[in-house]
């Protein structure tokens, strides 16, 4: 949308220049291009791009002036190069931190000290291409050298979307570490992350692979986990689990080729190998081809034994509380940064703050659930598609301190990212003693797309105003 509004800001300015050439402000610029600043403060291009003599500001300007722009598509760099500059401004007003990228802008420093030229670091990543973690980590008067693509997308001259800082501050990210390609991309001896990079961005842009290739590594991040709703997954994979020469796994299906139901979830460290075609998304970002991609193994288990569970896989074996479920991740083993995997919606089914506990009803870790003594705060499990039948969600939950504390299952459909009536069990009674199991049945007539939820009511004379801990946590149909 950004790009849009641009060029219909270039278009229309453009065409009123035409008509009245006079009544143009001087000196015009388009968004994310020179800023000048004045005749005292001008910096002259320096640099060559390389990380020791990274691009400044004007001489990146200048390179992406000379690519050659067209009416309808971005042009950009083949390679990437290295700018030294300092952040002038953020762009991004909130932070997501399932992308973990950031956009903002970088300018040359003047001999008087005053910023001139400014270059746009479109969505870009943290040292040696970690997720960045908050707005925080970076901030405006911080000095970066930034390496990625540059480009000119209609006349906005720009990094192309995943650059990465290279050096912060002056702690660099570690060097260049272009790595060892290793592998043939076959079964027998798959790409490493290296190698699979390197083939990819070989491949004309935006043009499958005509085979599908292998690729091991070890996750780095998961930017989107399994789940029942869509079936794929979305993460990052390198040769040693850092974010150093990693490749993008995008929305991969499960082992066996199939739209995940149930299983394990991936985790940080696991090792996958990824099977499938692949694309050089707008020749600047090498990554799988969406749903014509799957994870062949996790951890050398394969669709062949991938269905066997500790304890003989029986749905009530208090050890895996997923076996059998249609949700994953009920236990809360998995975390994203401070969210647990799948219990976060895109709808307003989910409005409690959750946290990681370490007293847990089984394995490692609870998710405790905050609360607003003015105003009920629900945990919801993300919107997920269910046939038409009866189904028992249950979970254990106990209170953290004295006093009266309840809790309440229920559900809401969402149709179309926005929810309808809240449906819900009778409130349960909970202490700080023990953890208590809640069950609750309910039938949909239809198949349905729908979000579970766990209110942590407003406080009254039945309830104190509480956090309560959830754990383990299931979904069965009848």
């Amino acid at each position: 949308m950004k790009k849009i509004l641009y060029t219909i800001m270039a278009l229309a300015i453009s065409a009123f220049a035409l008509q009245s050439c006079e009544d143009v402000p001087e000196p015009y610029t388009i968004p994310g291009q020179e800023t000048g600043g004045g005749e005292g403060n001008k910096t002259e291009p320096a640099g060559d791009g390389t990380v020791a003599t990274p691009y400044n500001i004007a001489a990146a300007l200048d390179v992406c002036a000379n690519l050659q722009q067209s009416s309808t598509s971005a042009s950009y760099l083949s390679e990437e190069v290295y700018v030294k500059g300092k952040v002038s401004s953020i762009v991004d007003t909130e932070f997501n931190s399932q992308f973990g990228n950031i956009t903002y802008y970088i300018s040359d420093v003047a001999e008087d000290g005053t910023t001139t030229n400014k270059l746009e670091v479109y969505r870009g990543y943290g040292l040696n291409g970690a997720k960045f973690t908050s707005l925080d980590d970076i901030k405006v008067g911080d000095e970066v050298i930034v390496k990625g693509k540059l480009q000119n997308w209609l006349g906005t001259y720009e990094f192309t979307q995943g650059s990465s800082l290279y050096s912060l501050n002056g702690n660099a990210s570690g060097g260049d570490q272009t790595g060892e390609a290793k592998g043939e991309g076959t079964l027998e001896n798959p790409y490493n992350s290296v190698a699979a990079n390197s083939y990819v961005s070989s491949l004309p842009a935006n043009q499958n692979s005509d085979n599908e290739i292998y690729i091991k590594g070890k996750v780095v991040s998961v930017n989107e986990q399994f789940g029942t709703q869509f079936g794929n997954a979305t993460f990052y994979i390198s040769d040693d689990g850092t974010a150093a020469n990693q490749f993008y796994v995008f929305r991969a299906l499960y082992l066996g080729n199939q739209k995940y139901t149930s299983g394990a979830l991936l985790k940080e460290g696991d090792e996958v190998v990824v099977c499938g075609k692949v694309v050089n998304y707008y020749g600047n970002t090498p990554e799988t081809v969406q749903g014509q991609a799957y994870v062949y193994s996790i951890n050398g288990k394969t669709t062949s034994d991938a269905s066997e569970t500790p304890g003989g896989g029986e749905t009530e074996d208090p050890v895996n509380p997923d076996a059998g479920s249609l949700i994953g991740n009920g236990d809360f083993e998995i975390w994203n940064g401070s969210t647990p995997a799948n219990w976060k919606t895109t709808s307003t089914a989910g409005n409690a703050t959750l946290s990681k506990s370490t007293e847990a009803h089984g394995g490692q870790y609870s998710v405790s659930v905050g609360y607003y003594e003015s105003a009920n705060k629900r945990m919801a499990y993300q919107e997920t598609e269910l046939e038409a039948g009866t189904y028992v969600f249950s979970f254990y939950a106990k209170a953290t301190n004295g006093g009266k504390c309840q809790t309440r299952a229920g559900y809401v459909p969402v149709t179309d990212g926005k929810v309808g009536s809240y449906a819900y069990d009778n409130y349960v009674d909970l202490t700080s003693s023990e953890w208590k199991l809640v069950t609750y049945e309910f039938q949909l007539a239809a198949k349905s797309t729908v979000c579970l939820v766990i209110m942590n009511p407003k406080k009254s004379s039945y309830n104190d105003s509480q956090n309560i801990l959830v754990d383990d946590a299931k979904l069965i149909k009848k």
